[in-house]
């Protein structure tokens, strides 16, 4: 966590940096977009260190209240959400703006998690799986319309902590059959049917045309013949392109970064491209190594404890942060079309970063948990009752013991 929001000390400055003198030049702050960006770290390690001292059995008693809360939000958001990127992605509350898709993909999480709990046996009952069914419906659909990728990331996550949970085999493969028939149904429409590509029927045209420019696109040279609209659609993925063939090594160095001047958002869907132009090879081979290293450590955590919950709680959270931060990845080096997925703890701050915060807190909380049990599971394996701390036994003085005189036989 700590060396990751480090590396976004850096990258951010620098990738805000071309905003920060035009915002200067009119008038306004040089450090004010860096400045919203130190607040968001600081509120993120706030409330990663207030949930990690909330006990666990608080997020099971009330995973329904929060996953109800969380629809509610995606409904309203759906109808009266503010654009970003020509989509109904946030809203704002009290002068802060946040995007509920990121509150609904923890409370989810959590609530399937709280139903696979109850499994019987190797495998959770039938009701239990139509229950997560339907409810990961409900949440991807409003999600789909307005984020394809948040939606596809949200649904394999649920999948694979599902079949981990033990939900049934055969309706998870009817499930998985059935779902890839759904995906195959839609690009068919959006093939065959011109209306719904070119009409704007949510971001399902977007989505599509973005699918069709990668398929053509990839692996193809960078040249007018592959990107017809340089300047325009296909500025982004270009820009992104270039920052990375800039690098090499060790990069052009801190705050040399040419093609953050190009990209539209240069500190958020693309920063890794300007972490790897100004860092190089090196930097990124070190992030790619980071996000290994913490899907390997939170899978370690989960293993530790012997809780069903926890576990697949645990394994969710870790598989939502490294399948968003691959897939960031993969859009920066045109391996995917692109989504707009931030880098998790990397990114700006904003909604995405404070929940982030509030995963590392929970998983805080479950080793903190995992290792209160383990020091409990000791003390009573020693015939103690209780763990005693040692600093509250207090020190026994010395005993004096008086000479013993020579006693003659």
């Amino acid at each position: 966590m700590l060396v990751l929001m480090s590396i976004s000390l850096w990258i951010v400055f620098s990738s805000t940096s071309t905003k920060a003198f035009g915002s200067w030049a009119s008038g306004g702050g040089f450090f004010n977009m860096f400045g919203k960006h130190i607040l968001s770290m600081g509120l993120a390690i706030g409330l990663c260190v207030a949930v990690s001292h909330i006990p666990l059995r608080f997020f099971r008693k009330y995973a329904r209240l929060f996953l109800f809360f969380s629809f509610i939000l995606l409904l309203y958001v759906l109808f009266r959400g503010q654009d970003l990127n020509d989509a109904k992605r946030q809203i704002s509350l009290a002068g802060i703006s946040f995007q509920p898709s990121e509150l609904a993909r923890l409370a989810l999480i959590n609530f399937v998690a709280t139903q696979l709990r109850f499994k019987d046996g190797r495998h959770a009952s039938a009701r239990n799986f139509w229950v997560i069914f339907i409810t990961t419906g409900l949440f991807c659909l409003p999600i789909f319309l307005e984020n394809i990728s948040t939606a596809l990331i949200l649904a394999s996550v649920v999948f694979c902590i599902s079949y981990m949970g033990g939900a049934n085999r055969k309706m998870m493969r009817r499930l998985l059959l059935g779902g890839l028939g759904a995906l195959a149904l839609v690009i068919m429409l959006l093939v065959l049917v011109p209306s719904i590509r070119e009409g704007g029927v949510t971001r399902l045209g977007t989505g599509y045309a973005r699918i069709e420019r990668f398929i053509t696109q990839v692996g193809a040279p960078i040249n007018s013949d592959t990107y017809s609209d340089i300047d325009g659609k296909d500025l982004q993925i270009v820009s992104s392109q270039r920052a990375i063939a800039n690098s090499h090594l060790l990069g052009v160095g801190f705050g040399k970064s040419e093609m953050r001047n190009l990209l539209p958002e240069p500190y958020s869907d693309f920063v890794f491209s300007i972490l790897v132009e100004e860092g190089g090879i090196a930097a990124a081979i070190l992030v790619v190594l980071t996000y290994l290293a913490l899907f390997f450590i939170i899978g370690g955590i989960g293993r530790r404890t012997n809780s069903v919950y926890q576990t697949l709680l645990v394994q969710g959270i870790g598989l939502i942060i490294t399948l968003q931060a691959f897939l960031h990845m993969l859009i920066c080096v045109n391996l995917f079309p692109i989504t707009g997925q931030n880098l998790p703890f990397i990114s700006r701050g904003g909604s995405s970063y404070l929940v982030t915060g509030i995963y590392f807190g929970i998983l805080l909380a479950v080793s903190h948990d995992n290792k209160r049990k383990e020091e409990e599971r000791i003390a009573k394996a020693g015939g103690l009752n209780q763990i005693v701390a040692t600093e509250a036994i207090p020190e026994m003085p010395p005993i004096e013991s008086e000479p013993i005189e020579n006693v003659e036989p």
